[in-house]
């Protein structure tokens, strides 16, 4: 049997654009576009913002947006309903791709229906581990187990989240491969005042939020004209009380809080500010750091996680503990230093040469086509069989 050149992959993904919440559907979309590049066949099945499945074309891929809606979507286990999710794709994309490619949990029970059926291996972007994650429910906890476990092969962003994985679920130690996120090169920096703050990320406690907050009060006794923005969803409680913490420290003046903004709005957002803060205590990856350096933007930032895999002291501000005094003094270090800051700048923007997309895709290429042989095997083995 000859086998082609161009793999033809399914991808499974809750954000898509132009829906995207987080880093994951900034992944999913960019990816997605990097591999059509590199000749991949790419088909996306993913959440529709509508009450109706709908197909759209956009300069040749393909996307089915399938609604939330009990027909297709089980909220008791909040997940897509597999028998639907297959009906839905196989109508839609008739011909059965080479790989299944999963990045959101929401799609787990259908990609194991769709493997165990038609012998489709399962590439698992796994962005990070829910377990680790403040309010992780149970079913998404055993949802990513199942995945982990049925996975053909599962790609994680850093060496840092691969580790934690091989501590956790062993068995999928011999399966799991890191592909770094990949970034666009955006604005050529910026030329705003180093006051001007900015904060994107979702609004949860492992991002640092509260003592950053807490940091602009440290900070205005020094600069009045103090700037935070800060970007990013969080629960009506918790933002209660990010602004209750920002009140009676006497700095919600400084602070704009501008909720959820689309991906795009938030790229060009980057260069009216002097500085983007990531004071996280927790990061799979740390794509708005990468982002940041990408815009040419002095970045301040921890070495949590995966951050430590591309953030150090010669390309970026580091926040040496997660505490109001230490994102203080890393602020105030970029305030005292422009010089070591262009030269902080100019590093980033040579070390973030290596995260282009297409470098990325032409790894995630090379292991579709590893499995689109291993999966022609499998199929013809189930057949004699």
């Amino acid at each position: 049997m000859k086998l082609s050149s161009s793999p033809s992959v399914w991808v499974m993904t809750a954000e898509f654009a132009p829906s995207i919440v987080g880093g994951l559907g900034t992944v999913a979309t960019e990816l997605a576009k990097a591999l059509m590049k590199q000749n991949v066949r790419v088909n996306v099945i993913t959440q529709s913002t509508t009450h109706s499945v709908h197909l759209t074309q956009n300069k040749g891929l393909a996307t089915v947006r399938i609604p939330a809606s009990a027909r297709y979507y089980n909220h008791s286990s909040s997940s897509y309903k597999p028998e639907s999710i297959q009906q839905l794709s196989t109508r839609f994309f008739p011909r059965k791709p080479d790989v299944i490619h999963i990045h959101s949990l929401e799609f787990e029970r259908a990609a194991i229906l769709l493997k165990r059926k038609y012998h489709i291996p399962i590439v698992y972007t796994c962005h990070s581990l829910v377990s680790m994650e403040d309010g992780s429910s149970l079913r998404s906890i055993k949802s990513q187990a199942s995945l982990l476990r049925h996975a053909d092969q599962i790609i994680v962003p850093s060496y840092w989240l691969k580790k934690e994985i091989q501590k956790r679920f062993y068995s999928a130690a011999s399966k799991t491969k890191v592909i770094p996120n990949g970034v666009r090169v955006g604005s050529n920096g910026t030329r705003v005042p180093p006051h001007r703050l900015m904060f994107v990320g979702r609004l949860i406690r492992d991002k640092g939020i509260e003592p950053l907050i807490r940091s602009i009060s440290i900070l205005s006794g020094q600069k009045k004209q103090i700037r935070l923005t800060v970007i990013g969803k969080a629960s009506l409680k918790y933002q209660k009380r990010l602004k209750a913490i920002a009140k009676q420290i006497g700095v919600l003046s400084n602070i704009r809080w501008l909720g959820f903004l689309p991906h795009g709005q938030v790229q060009r957002m980057y260069s009216s500010h002097g500085a983007v803060v990531v004071p996280s205590k927790l990061e799979s990856f740390g794509l708005v750091a990468l982002e940041a350096m990408a815009n040419g933007i002095p970045l301040i930032s921890t070495r949590a996680g995966g951050l430590k895999e591309f953030v150090n002291p010669r390309n970026a501000q580091i926040i040496t503990a997660v505490d109001s005094n230490a994102i203080s003094q890393a602020i105030e270090a970029v305030w005292k230093n422009p010089g070591k800051t262009k030269q902080r700048l100019i590093q980033a923007k040579l070390m973030v040469k290596r995260y282009s997309w297409r470098r990325m895709a032409a790894e995630y290429k090379t292991l579709f086509l590893r499995l689109q042989r291993s999966g022609v095997r499998s199929s013809v083995k189930e057949r004699v069989k």
